[in-house]
């Protein structure tokens, strides 16, 4: 490659960052600047564009699939194994001797086994990370999330920003944006909370999100918030961190 080359190279990619980055910011594709005290406290206050990467990684198709049919099996592993309370304590005893977050969670648990309390109604919200493992070719699973499971609401607008970068830089890029996934994460998550609430059958019933204190990630959470509130309107959304409850 030619010094010329190199350097048109370098600003198509510079000039592809500033369009990235102008997109975050008018689809909401943000989180809170920590250079920014109040970015988690004040919402539309120190705003960033959230970490992404310009374009999709590359990822073979059997793949994808593999993921989307592992998906509905680990759900059902972990509802199974939530369901039995003396595994739980068991398997995690060494665990909370290390990990006072942990200890404390088990603490909770064993208050609700003893007491025999039981619930008929359960949603589970997971989250998948995967890699792709060079030397045996074959995708591995990193962590199955259970409470952590953040960026439904956002990374579901990153497939739309990876689409939006290829069809205006398509010419350079030789990619079809048409063959990025589509990503519904958050609508479909917003559509079982709604699905548990209406199983829940009391009418009074709410829909509450408790999160950390200065939440710079909250604007993934008023994704959910917006599609609840405009697809089920029937579902009050009550949102509370631990210090304050009027948080959303």
């Amino acid at each position: 490659m030619s010094t010329t080359e190199g350097k048109a190279d370098a600003a198509a990619v510079e000039e592809m960052a500033r369009s990235a980055t102008a997109w975050c910011a008018m689809h909401g594709l943000v989180v809170g600047d920590r250079a920014d005290p109040r970015s988690g406290t004040v919402p539309g206050v120190g705003l960033v564009h959230a970490p992404i990467s310009l374009l999709p990684s590359r990822l073979p198709e059997s793949f994808w699939s593999q993921a989307c049919e592992l998906a509905p099996l680990f759900n059902e592993l972990v509802d199974r194994v939530s369901l039995d309370g003396d595994f739980l304590q068991d398997s995690l005893s060494k665990t909370r001797q290390v990990d006072d977050f942990t200890s404390r969670l088990l603490d909770i648990h064993r208050k609700m086994m003893d007491a025999n309390k039981e619930e008929n109604i359960r949603l589970g919200l997971h989250r998948s990370d995967y890699m792709l493992d060079s030397e045996t070719n074959s995708l591995l699973q990193i962590e199955l999330n259970t409470i952590s499971v953040s960026f439904p609401g956002l990374c579901s607008i990153v497939t739309e920003l990876h689409r939006t970068l290829i069809n205006q830089y398509g010419n350079l890029l030789c990619l079809d944006a048409k063959r990025v996934p589509g990503n519904d994460a958050s609508r479909q998550f917003a559509k079982a909370l709604a699905k548990a609430w209406d199983e829940f059958n009391v009418d009074s019933a709410v829909v509450m999100m408790i999160v950390q204190p200065e939440e710079r990630n909250m604007y993934d959470q008023y994704w959910l918030v917006k599609y609840l509130r405009e697809s089920y309107p029937f579902v009050i959304c009550f949102g509370t961190s631990l210090n304050d409850e009027n948080y959303i």
